[in-house]
């Protein structure tokens, strides 16, 4: 198959993603979209329904509870043990862009937690300093870890690129999240015009994804860790199986719209699936490859990233604004949210079982950068589990 034509594909897929949702909701709503479905962003979301104990406890017992189990004893599903080779690294000094990306997270973590009203022009702003100094600091240990090999160091025009890719990559949800009322709302919305909060959700979004690949890589430079799914079941699926994926994907993203109180599992489930399915159709290597060769280090540590990222994301997220009852609210983008049947033991504003989401979304942003660098022609060091070569 010709290169175009294999973009051509991957061009298709992604319209997918936002034509069949439009379509199934267009459906539901009888061909005629309430007056404000599309307003940017949504400051309230409907009323979610009750707590379905049997829902909460289908969930936990088919993902929840053998995601950690994997995690926690990958001996139970087949894992191997390594040999696991040392790191061996140069004592190095942190580089100058940990301390810049340390000044930039300090300085706002300080402003929101202590609800100052100092610099406020800075707290309306307070995602892009968050975000980007973290992926600043994340690579200043790298850097060190991995004998002055990191991202920014060596590969800045990538880490870029995929910053750039993010946007689109989550904006995305945020499309598909009008078809399912809402899951996630920005109360606070506004204390700026909705066109200041489109341009500060779109360069904020540019922060998200580079933030995985960071942790991804830091991972790498824990032996024990980089190791620990290297060596396990090998797992072919047949081209008929992967096909029927694709189609009960696509089939997935329809019906979020028709039965959108329905689809909070599938939302985050359908994206990488069809990603990673119509990869492996065109020949395109990506993550999921590997478990093919036994090898589920890239998916699982990948997985993982924003299962970190997320908590930590989460707990910024909720001591971002004052909760004394005090009108301080200076975190326009600060969200909350009204996930039907599973809305129970929150952590921060997120339920419990919503944490599970992360785990896939953080593939999902792989396979994204992935198909954006093939459209886009981009040469990409990501096209292995390990892009920055550890142990050379």
């Amino acid at each position: 198959m010709s290169e175009l034509k294999k973009v051509v594909y991957l061009l298709l897929t992604l319209f997918s993603f936002a034509l069949l949702p439009w379509l199934g909701s267009l459906i539901y709503y009888n061909g005629e979209f309430p007056e404000t479905f599309f307003r940017y962003p949504p400051i309230e979301a409907s009323t979610p329904d009750p707590l379905n104990w049997t829902i909460f406890c289908l969930i936990t017992v088919v993902f929840i509870i053998p995601s950690l189990l994997l995690y926690m004893y990958p001996k139970m599903f087949g894992f191997k043990k390594l040999v696991i080779p040392r790191n061996k690294f140069k004592k190095r000094k942190l580089p100058v862009w940990f301390w810049i990306g340390l000044v930039l997270w300090g300085i706002t973590v300080g402003l929101q937690w202590t609800h100052s009203s100092v610099l406020l022009w800075w707290l309306h702003w307070s995602d892009i300093p968050l975000f980007w100094g973290a992926i600043l600091m994340i690579d200043g240990w790298v850097f060190i870890r991995n004998n002055g090999k990191s991202l920014v160091s060596r590969h800045i025009h990538e880490l870029i690129g995929i910053g750039l890719a993010s946007i689109p990559g989550w904006m995305i949800y945020e499309f598909i999240n009008f078809f399912v009322e809402n899951y996630w709302y920005y109360p606070y919305a506004r204390i700026m015009s909705s066109q200041e909060i489109l341009m500060y959700a779109i360069i904020t979004s540019s922060g998200l994804m580079p933030l995985a690949f960071e942790w991804y890589c830091l991972f790498k430079t824990i032996p024990s860790l980089s190791t620990r799914f290297s060596n396990g079941p090998k797992v072919v699926i047949s081209s008929k199986i992967i096909t029927i994926l694709i189609i009960l994907s696509f089939a997935s993203m329809l019906i979020t719209g028709l039965l959108p109180k329905y689809m909070f599992v599938t939302i985050w489930v359908s994206l990488p699936i069809t990603l990673a399915a119509i990869l492996d159709k065109l020949g395109i290597w990506s993550p999921v490859k590997e478990i093919s060769k036994g090898n589920w280090s890239p998916v699982l540590l990948f997985a993982l990233t924003y299962l970190l990222e997320g908590f930590i994301l989460e707990l910024q997220n909720y001591l971002s604004i004052s909760r004394d009852g005090v009108s301080f609210i200076e975190s326009p983008l600060y969200w909350k949210y009204a996930i039907p049947f599973v809305d129970v033991f929150h952590i921060s504003e997120m339920p419990l079982l919503g944490y599970a989401g992360y785990l896939p979304f953080g593939v999902f942003c792989w396979l994204w950068w992935i198909v954006f660098a093939r459209i886009m022609n981009i040469k990409t060091v990501f096209n292995s589990e390990d892009p920055l070569a550890i142990y050379e």
